[in-house]
């Protein structure tokens, strides 16, 4: 817990930005809000306390405008590391969703077109949240780090998870500042 605390003091928070800011502004936009707090994700071998099976996060509040900067501190591939379905293939099973019962039938029927992100150390990526995502149980003998954070534009639908409450601006410009701060003035009547 010490360490995740260090993790997000404002200074790495400002780092981890700037890992892949060209990026996260050429796919949302220059005015950003990043999400308070950067997750620490480790996945033993073997651990399925930590299993995160197939599931989009708009499915529980969080808005579809929103990406993930998912940085892997090893090298991962296979269950070491994630799977995220292709846009064709998700949204062949959004048009078919009624047919599953549940999110483990739903992973039962995609378990053999799953796809293993393979990413190496010094790498990220950037993703949309709103793609079905999960991980299996890491079969590997070497314990998986991962740091994930979402960010999206300042000005774009927040649905549950808002402005203030799960994000912070980390890039707003002057006159978006103006517009935000705007007081009218009060006239007598």
């Amino acid at each position: 817990m010490k360490l995740y605390s260090k993790f997000n003091k404002p200074d790495f928070k400002k780092l981890y930005f700037e890992l892949a800011k060209n990026k996260l502004e050429l796919i949302c936009g220059n005015e950003l809000v990043m999400q308070r707090k950067i997750n620490l994700s480790i996945q033993m071998p073997n651990d399925d306390s930590s299993l995160l099976p197939i599931h989009s996060d708009v499915w529980s509040g969080c808005s579809p405008y929103e990406v993930v900067l998912w940085v892997p501190l090893v090298d991962v591939d296979k269950t070491k590391s994630m799977f995220i379905l292709p846009k064709k293939t998700n949204d062949k099973y959004y048009k078919n969703f009624y047919k599953y019962k549940n999110s483990l039938k739903l992973q039962k029927s995609l378990d053999p077109k799953i796809k293993w992100l393979k990413i190496n150390y010094g790498e990220g990526l950037i993703f949309s949240h709103a793609l079905m995502h999960g991980n299996k149980i890491n079969k590997t003998n070497e314990t998986r780090w991962s740091f994930n954070c979402r960010f999206k534009s300042l000005m774009s639908p927040y649905d549950k998870k808002d402005l203030a409450e799960t994000f912070m601006p980390i890039s707003i410009r002057p006159t978006t500042d103006l517009g935000i701060n705007y007081v009218h003035p009060k006239i007598e009547k």
